[in-house]
């Protein structure tokens, strides 16, 4: 786990996912970095650990409303409830 996350508050969990070696596109091949927070706005969050994790790392984060992940511009999507 980067030593950034480390810092990071709110933190319900994290976990690195691995890339897919596979992919066309080198941003899809790189590790990302998950993180699951107990507050706030997954946007938000992502645009944060964009700006903390530089370019060997994505980053996905989850919020108890919402995930975003870099590669969509940090796009937020609201999870629903079954």
């Amino acid at each position: 786990m980067p030593a950034w996350v480390r810092r990071v508050q709110d933190v319900k969990a994290a976990y690195i996912q691995a890339g897919n070696p596979d992919e066309e596109d080198p941003a899809d091949r790189r590790d990302s970095v998950v993180i699951e927070y107990t507050s706030g706005d997954a946007g938000q969050r992502c645009t944060a650990m964009r700006a903390l994790a530089g370019p060997e790392h994505g980053v996905i984060a989850f919020t108890p409303t919402g995930m975003a992940v870099d590669s969509n511009d940090c796009v937020s999507v609201k999870l629903g409830t079954p």
